[in-house]
């Protein structure tokens, strides 16, 4: 008997929520939602996977989540936002890097490169320039001035939608970047990376308290060593323990992301294929208490039980563990 010699069995959004509807009795199997069900049950989905983004008993965002940020540095600039609005700070999870060929007066929109695609940064991965992408120029005082791109030529000119600040020499680095990074719900690692590449691992604080007190000169110029890191509410805000001098330096930070949006019925289902069964039994319960349906012992251990086999997927690895009421 042949097996099907696939593994790539997903669920969308519509499936799902139709899927919850059945597992609570709301809807008798194969029975067509109306909108306004659906569109309430959509609502509550993205509810769900939220708060499953900041669980703290190991059900929550895994290893599979894991994204590398990457943010770029201000002279002089201590707090950055990271986030995708257009005031947050340049921070990316993929950049391209190259450098100005020809030496560029201030004001020149029309630049020279070396290249208009890396795959250094990456290896194994091209990265390419394309319209509209944010791009930073190495100024001559030290600076980056930031811009879009409007056009890509010949692969080796890149027009900006403003001109430069100051001159920029033959040498100088050239950044570019498609999409700002999102919001992180926990860090793992932060290294500081300088132009070679080479890098520094950075201590971490998550407690203001521990930041303010640890830190005797918050305004001392030079590399940062420490960095706060505080999620808020739409940005995460990163404050680092001196004020950079050296621009070419950028800080990596290796993150958990949060949890995507569903904005519509036909998006897929962003988790693993082993918490299907969980979304689809904790949506379940979400739902019941809008449509009046008795949430009875038999769903609870069902819940429970796609709950137990979530947790145990990709399980946190960790020299100690402490659990309450543990003797160990």
């Amino acid at each position: 008997m042949a097996t099907s010699g696939s593994w790539n069995y997903s669920k969308t959004a519509a499936q799902t929520i139709q899927a919850a509807l059945e597992n609570n009795c709301v809807y008798s199997v194969g029975e067509t939602l109306s909108a306004a069900d659906q569109a309430l049950a959509l609502a509550r989905l993205n509810t769900v996977v939220k708060a499953m983004s900041g669980r703290i008993d190991m059900a929550g965002l895994k290893i599979w989540t894991r994204q590398r940020v990457t943010l770029f540095l201000a002279e002089g600039q201590q707090t950055y936002q990271v986030g995708p609005a257009s005031g947050d700070a340049r921070s990316t999870t993929q950049y391209g890097r190259t450098t100005i060929d020809a030496a560029e007066a201030a004001a020149q929109t029309t630049l020279s490169v070396t290249a208009t695609t890396d795959t250094t940064t990456y290896p194994g991965t091209t990265v390419t320039m394309t319209t509209s992408d944010i791009i930073g120029i190495e100024q001559n005082d030290g600076t980056i001035f930031w811009s879009t791109i409007s056009s890509v030529a010949a692969g080796d000119t890149v027009t900006i939608a403003t001109g430069i600040d100051v001159a920029a020499a033959v040498g100088n680095y050239v950044w570019w970047f498609t999409s700002r990074a999102q919001r992180f719900v926990e860090i793992e690692s932060a290294t500081l990376l300088d132009e070679n590449r080479r890098e520094t691992p950075l201590g971490i604080y998550r407690e203001v308290a521990a930041y303010e007190q640890g830190v005797v000169d918050k305004y001392a110029d030079g590399d940062p060593t420490i960095l706060l890191v505080e999620p808020l509410r739409i940005t995460t805000r990163v404050t680092l323990d001196a004020q950079p001098t050296d621009v070419t330096k950028q800080i990596q930070l290796t993150v958990l992301y949060p949890a995507e949006d569903y904005d519509a019925t036909t998006d897929d289902i962003a988790f693993p294929q082993e918490y299907q069964n969980f979304i689809e039994w904790e949506l379940a319960m979400a739902t019941a208490p809008a449509f009046g349906a008795p949430w009875t012992k038999d769903m609870e251990a069902n819940r429970l039980r796609a709950e137990t086999f979530a947790k145990s997927l990709n399980p946190e690895k960790t020299d100690a563990y402490a659990q309450c009421g543990s003797s160990e």
